[in-house]
């Protein structure tokens, strides 16, 4: 999918007019309101597979935990010991039980929901597990009152924790539906007969997702509705409000001989961060088997899909949070030694405080060690630092040398507006050769669909410092995009160590 260079000219331009301006906004709204606060970063939401993935989990752990209750009961009154064969019994009943419960339909949100479903679905499932246990026990030719009576006990404190647990969570479930928690917003592209029949089906699921808005570029020609759902403006507009609040799926909803329009459109929201959606008939459209989808009962072609999302998601804070506040803890000591020798060196703050462009294209605050001159920084980015430049102080030289300015981005992780590892953020205002970043490269604005990095696959490589050509920013922007579609754990990993043994004294640090 090729992008149109002026189309994502445009987009940088709307995105950066007076970006401090925009900056203030962004920080006092999130201060005025929670709630806006929470659509934009998506905190007060719920992934509905990480929630269901923590109830199989949870139910597998209740029903081990039953199997040492009902051991630890039995122990105390016959006084043996019996951990051997009431163990691999325990562990053989409980997986089966869980297995045969993912099997039946339990662990779907539709069956969570409903209290009546769950105890209908886990009755055969439990009894599966004890015959699973007998049948071990039988096998090991344990036989005795003890080795009678613990595959009972095991069923009974199994269905009473089941049942407590599925109450407390059928009702929590409810009241997460009730304020919108798991329903996933929708916005469609397109005000016609595909649309239309579309959001008439998403009815039947109400709970599940919420249509926001029909997005359409032919607004004098189209009504100002569409089954009780109101057009909003352009695909432009979309693509803006996303960059505002949370829309987790975008459906484009047009007829495939408007293959133009539609290759037009993907090139405007490649950037977005949400899953990308074709609802169409499908007559003629070439797609992989695993692009093939739902929405509801709605057929649709994953054309797009959010890089990190859900467990991915999860993953990826949790590495953030634990190894930052370790590396902040330990760092600590001479994080108050380089702050000391930067008020020691030259008047001014210690902290260079930046705007950058970051996830979804917004902007946030950015910390380093300052290594300028109070009054010589550049805020927004329009003259690059360069070797040997008089801007930097002493101490300034040493700091960037050893990329030691970059440290109180920690903070900034601990913040959650960066990550230890991903593409790394730039000043709105940044050139090379005279252009804007996004003017040279098409996709530059698909690397803000992650978190921006202190480090990244990018700077590992070398292209890092000062960017004069336009080679040098499309092979970053190339490394930027290598990294979000191949990320994981250890590929971070292999990257903050990299980094280390690398780049530490590298000669693109100056």
């Amino acid at each position: 999918m090729k992008a149109n260079s002026a189309t994502a000219s445009s987009l940088h331009k709307t995105a950066s007019i007076d970006p401090l301006a925009q900056l203030a906004s962004n920080t006092a709204g999130e201060r005025r309101s929670p709630a806006r606060r929470g659509s934009r970063g998506d905190k007060h939401r719920m992934s509905p597979a990480v929630i269901v993935n923590i109830v199989q989990a949870s139910d597998l752990l209740l029903l081990l935990f039953c199997g040492w209750l009902a051991r630890s009961m039995l122990t105390a009154l016959s006084l043996l010991q019996v951990d051997g064969p009431l163990f691999l019994a325990t562990v053989t009943g409980s997986f089966v039980g869980a297995v045969c419960a993912s099997r039946a339909g339990a662990y779907l949100l539709t069956s969570l929901r409903s209290l009546g479903t769950q105890l209908k679905l886990l009755a055969l499932p439990l009894l599966a597990g004890g015959g699973a246990m007998m049948v071990c026990l039988f096998l090991m030719r344990e036989d005795g009152m003890v080795f009678r009576e613990w595959p009972f006990l095991w069923l009974f404190s199994s269905a009473v924790l089941l049942l407590a647990s599925r109450i407390y969570l059928s009702r929590l479930i409810h009241r997460w539906i009730g304020s919108g928690r798991l329903a996933r917003r929708v916005a469609v592209i397109g005000a016609g007969d595909f649309s239309r029949e579309f959001i008439e089906r998403l009815r039947s699921e109400p709970h599940s997702y919420t249509v926001v808005g029909l997005y359409d570029d032919r607004l004098t020609r189209i009504p100002a509705e569409q089954e009780g759902v109101k057009v909003r403006g352009s695909v432009r507009d979309l693509l803006e409000r996303s960059r505002e609040e949370q829309i987790d799926l975008i459906v484009i909803a047009l007829p495939l001989r408007a293959i133009a329009r539609i290759s037009t459109i993907m090139e405007q929201i490649g950037s977005a961060v949400a899953d990308i959606c074709l609802t169409t008939d499908f007559v003629g459209f070439r797609y992989k088997s695993s692009q093939l989808s739902s929405v509801g009962s709605n057929p649709v072609v994953l054309i797009e899909e959010r890089p990190l999302k859900d467990w991915r998601a999860a993953k990826k804070s949790a590495f953030d949070l634990v190894i930052g506040s370790l590396m902040l803890l330990f760092l600590a000591p001479l994080l108050a030694l380089i702050a000391l020798a930067i008020r020691l060196d030259s008047a001014g703050p210690i902290l260079f405080r930046q705007p950058r462009l970051g996830f979804n294209n917004r902007l946030f605050t950015c910390y380093k060690f300052r290594t300028m001159h109070h009054g010589m920084t550049d805020l927004l980015g329009d003259r690059q630092a360069t070797r040997g430049d008089t801007r930097i102080t002493r101490l300034g030289n040493w700091l960037r040398k050893l990329s030691l300015d970059e440290l109180p981005q920690l903070l900034n992780v601990l913040k959650g507006n960066m990550s230890l590892v991903g593409p790394r953020p730039h000043p709105p205002n940044t050139k090379a050769e005279d252009k804007l970043f996004t003017d040279v490269v098409a996709k530059y604005a698909f690397r803000h669909r992650v978190k921006p990095g202190i480090t990244g696959w990018a700077q590992i490589n070398g292209w890092r410092g000062e960017t004069k050509t336009v080679e040098q920013i499309e092979n970053r922007v190339a490394c930027d995009l290598a990294y979000i579609e191949n990320w994981s754990t250890w590929f971070d990993l292999r990257i903050m160590v990299l980094t280390v043994t690398r780049e530490i004294l590298s000669r693109h640090a100056f």
